[in-house]
């Protein structure tokens, strides 16, 4: 296992495109309407204008350095020691956003379809899933995920269309919400909701050409912060201005409204089935990134017996949270603290420093 350059252009950019886009499907959006209310639509713009310089950055320096991944990357930049210290630290982001953002999913998945099995039970088969997934490889991952983009694109402007209807522009308004000082502050808070598009780096030489994966990742990243900000502003004119704060799920809230007539029935079911789709192959992604980046730090060649472990450490810790307002309103909304100015910071650091050292003249 490894990088053996297989991948195309199409495959990163529909990898790229479930890790980030997936983002309107789960918790995210009650999360920032907490603090943002019906402005929160809103603040993934700002979040994504303080992340993108940095995120183009890294790309910058990926290409200079031609023949390196991201933990690479890090050890010719800042030396092997340090490099290593940052690499572990990303590894750290990784492994504890997909523990916490797994636990999310495995609640959805108990309260909307399955309220009398146990949590437990559920996450130990949706990340089992997600294990042997990710065992087959970065290329079968790649694949999969581009032959279900067109149907999983397909259902997504299907709930756009279904559900236009139903919107009310003028709920918008206020339209900064609780205040464009609270939208500020959370845009820099949670910038860190598009982390995964860092984590994802580590697959730079996993392309036949690094040109194709810059391509590939670039154009994924804006299209899917344009489903975001189109879905979010959906929730927000779609619900009023008091409920807006009290759903847990909106885009399950949101297949509620859809249907076919009165002949076809529970349409919200179907939806489903792909939502779960998408939730396996992100995770799948992230399993296999969080492996390849501790397999790079700690030199392991072959990383696949890395997964298991990790796999298991995901269910273990993922269920020690007491409940899923503590996972979600707490331990997520901190993670996002911690990594939001990482995130934003680090690929300036990175850049000067290799200034300084004379690498980018070379």
């Amino acid at each position: 296992m490894g990088n053996r350059g297989y991948l195309r252009t199409q495959e990163i950019f529909a990898m790229a495109l479930i890790i980030i886009s997936i983002k309107l499907t789960d918790s995210t959006p009650s999360l920032l309407a907490q603090k943002g209310q019906n402005g929160f639509w809103l603040i993934p713009i700002l979040s994504f204008a303080l992340i993108l310089p940095g995120f183009l950055l890294m790309i910058y320096l990926l290409k200079k350095y031609e023949n390196k991944n991201l933990i690479e990357l890090f050890e010719s930049i800042l030396g092997q020691w340090f490099g290593k210290l940052i690499g572990f630290i990303l590894f750290l982001f990784a492994f504890f956003a997909m523990t916490l953002d797994s636990r999310n999913y495995v609640e959805q998945i108990k309260l909307l379809y399955f309220p009398e099995t146990p949590s437990d039970l559920i996450f130990i088969i949706f990340f089992g899933i997600v294990f042997f997934g990710a065992k087959k490889g970065i290329e079968v991952i790649g694949f999969t995920s581009w032959i279900s983009f067109f149907v999983l694109n397909f259902f997504t402007f299907l709930i756009i269309v279904l559900i236009w209807g139903d919107i009310v522009v003028e709920r918008i308004y206020p339209i900064f919400g609780s205040g464009l000082d609270h939208l500020l502050n959370q845009g820099y808070q949670k910038a860190a909701m598009f982390s995964e598009i860092f984590f994802f780096l580590i697959a730079y030489q996993a392309a036949k050409q690094t040109e194709m994966f810059r391509k590939g990742i670039v154009i994924a990243f804006t299209y899917g912060f344009f489903l975001i900000i189109l879905f979010y502003f959906i929730y927000v004119s779609v619900f009023d201005y008091n409920s807006i704060q009290k759903l847990a799920f909106p885009f399950h809230d949101i297949t509620q409204y859809v249907n076919f007539g009165s002949f076809f029935t529970n349409i919200e079911t179907i939806f489903m089935i792909f939502w779960l789709i998408a939730a396996y192959l992100k995770f799948m992604i992230l399993l296999y990134a969080a492996g390849w980046i501790f397999g790079t730090i700690f030199n392991i060649q072959n990383f696949d017996p890395v997964l298991l472990p990790l796999a298991f450490l995901v269910v273990t810790i993922g269920l020690m949270p007491f409940n899923s307002i503590m996972n979600e309103l707490v331990l997520r909304e901190t993670l996002f603290m911690i990594m939001s100015p990482f995130f934003i910071f680090l690929p300036f650091l990175l850049w000067g420093i290799a200034l300084m050292k004379g690498d980018l003249r070379k």
